[in-house]
């Protein structure tokens, strides 16, 4: 047995549940989990899971399922008191993901939210953290009372009338879980970047709704208001402060007192204003236009901009200390970067305009093949103009009459592989070796054994083994540079 080197003290507990349906994930799940020393139960359904939670207790709780959501949920209500103390780990794996299920899932207390298949070390990653957490929670009882959001607190469902995030990509998962996390600190400031018709604002909202801030959410769009007023609208102003100003006014900030202020394209607000910004982010109040009396606000700020903002700063058009001001940023991907969820967005807006119509597969593989420089929002627009213009079914044809993709674009793709390809930059790819490495490690933290990963891929055992050991000397020395990484017991 190979043994790693452990960068924290052993787990109280290695005990572990799978609850599946299917036979074929349930032994995979299993066999990757127990190269690393775990003990593995297994379980069918929610109601053999309830008989058995009430005497049993587990570290890690991995479910897998394809559509049962209410299930997933139940499982969740049932183990919160569990979570809610850090004694057990949730990891959900989907084989039919959704954005709306990830949030769910993440906002009842669910660790990560997967996809299947899934890649054996990210699995393992997530089993090692679970080890690490459930070792801080046990040490020290400070952490239980320092500050953190119960999953209780949160654990709410999203109602229809909720922001809807279309996709079941691997970056729109992986936003779905971001946008929960920040929902949580409802006090956060937010940075949404992110190309013109991305869902900037669909995702601010998501935001504000989500956190059950008791205000409301208030929307400012810098860009299509003139600059002369933009102060006036975002501050407020006092009667006789200008012309025209006949009473005095509350600006969008005040308005927003308790809620969320979205503030889109900011950076095309003018170097006054961005100041103006700047005091009010550092000291929480504001002046209306013509007063000198400040008022404290109490809004929680979103702010959102298409343009590349390092980029933006660096030409002297965005102040930098205000950008630092802004919080987290959250960068929406560009629709040509999750090509898979186009079929999703597509069905959305047909079901929303006319539940009759019919998109064909061969249209379907041209609206795939195009590059949507406007994104989702030109993908609403041309649907729309399709459905207009055409009958029941949709035609390749059809589309082409709104849209121009060449011959080359149309070929058969594989939309989850280019949508990876299209992630990288011309200079980041991966070489061949790398790629080859990569999987050889991969395929034996399924298997667990050399000769078997030698069997299937029709390799020498040497050459695994040499790829293998290598592999495992460079997560080593990751884990005593990082200090974050539990790898225990690999045989």
């Amino acid at each position: 047995m190979q043994q790693f080197a452990s960068m924290t003290a052993p787990s109280p507990t290695n005990n572990a549940l799978v609850v599946t349906l299917d036979s074929t994930i349930q032994t995979a799940l299993q066999r990757i989990l127990q190269q690393t020393g775990w003990h593995i139960e297994t379980c069918f359904s929610v109601q053999e899971f309830i008989q058995r939670s009430e005497q049993s207790r587990w570290l890690l709780v991995v479910i897998s399922y394809e559509r049962e959501t209410e299930s997933i949920l139940k499982i969740l209500q049932t183990l919160q008191p569990e979570i809610a103390n850090e004694r057990t780990f949730v990891t959900v794996i989907a084989e039919q993901p959704s954005t709306n299920d990830a949030i769910l899932c993440t906002q009842n207390g669910a660790m990560d939210y997967l996809t299947w298949p899934i890649v054996p070390s990210q699995l393992l990653e997530l089993a090692n953290r679970a080890r690490r957490l459930a070792d801080l929670a046990a040490s020290s009882e400070e952490d239980k009372n320092n500050g953190r959001i119960s999953n209780n607190e949160v654990a709410k469902e999203i109602s229809q009338n909720h922001s809807v995030l279309i996709g079941r990509s691997a970056t729109m998962i992986e936003l779905s879980k971001q946008i929960v996390r920040i929902a949580r600190s409802s006090d956060l400031r937010v940075f949404i970047t992110g190309e013109t018709g991305t869902g900037k604002e669909v995702v601010a909202r998501l935001i504000h709704e989500i956190s059950g801030r008791s205000g409301p959410f208030t929307p400012m769009n810098c860009a299509a208001t003139v600059e002369g007023l933009l102060e006036s609208e975002l501050f407020g102003h006092e009667k006789g402060s200008f012309t025209g100003a006949h009473a005095s006014k509350k600006g969008l900030w005040e308005m927003a007192a308790g809620g969320t202020l979205f503030l889109d394209e900011i950076t095309e607000t003018s170097s006054a204003v961005q100041a103006k910004l700047l005091r009010a982010l550092q000291e929480g109040v504001i002046r209306r236009v013509g007063s000198t009396q400040e008022i404290k606000v109490t809004a929680r700020v979103i702010a959102a901009s298409n343009r590349d903002i390092e980029q933006t700063v660096k030409a002297g058009l965005f102040r930098s200390d205000l950008y630092y001001r802004l919080g987290q940023e959250l960068h929406l991907p560009p629709l040509r970067e999750r090509l898979e969820d186009i079929p999703l967005l597509v069905d959305h807006f047909c079901h929303r305009i006319s539940k009759e119509v019919m998109i064909l597969p061969e249209a379907m593989e041209v609206l795939c093949a195009y590059d949507w420089p406007g994104n989702v929002r030109e993908l609403e627009s041309i649907i729309q103009q399709i459905i207009t213009f055409s009958g029941r079914f949709i035609f390749r044809e059809d589309v082409l009459r709104h849209i121009h993709v060449t011959q080359d674009q149309q070929r058969k793709i594989n939309l989850q592989l280019w949508s990876v390809m299209n992630t990288f930059k011309s200079g980041d790819w991966p070489t061949m070796r790398e790629i080859r490495d990569w999987f050889i490690f991969q395929t034996y933290l399924y298997f667990g054994k050399e000769s078997a990963v030698a069997r299937h891929l029709g390799l020498d055992v040497r050459t695994v083994s040499a790829i293998v050991e290598a592999e495992k000397r460079k997560l080593m020395c990751d884990a005593a540079v990082l200090n974050d990484t539990s790898i225990t017991n690999i045989k």
